[in-house]
């Protein structure tokens, strides 16, 4: 299902975006951490954040899409998200 009209907070998205960049470990093109895997195109306007079940596109002045399976894979996802800003990595 791909959804425009989904409820995402693109700001924790971004947080959550460089968290994993600067804290992750490199896979290949991506950063992962906690199960969230982030990379972004050639010029970096546009951000890729997924996980196994979502994958979320955030393009140039914070438009998005969200692909997912159902809306407990987008709860999961977001719960992702959510820990990954407010965890304290060192």
């Amino acid at each position: 299902m791909i959804n425009q009209d989904t409820k995402i907070d693109v700001s924790k998205a971004l947080l959550a975006y460089e968290k994993v960049v600067q804290y992750g470990y490199r896979e290949g093109e991506e950063h992962r951490l906690d199960g969230i895997f982030v990379s972004s195109d050639f010029d970096g306007y546009t951000l890729f954040i997924h996980d196994d079940r979502v994958r979320l596109t955030v393009f140039f002045h914070n438009k998005f899409t969200v692909d997912y399976s159902s809306r407990r894979a987008l709860m999961s996802f977001n719960e992702k998200l959510d820990s990954i800003c407010r965890t304290r990595y060192s």
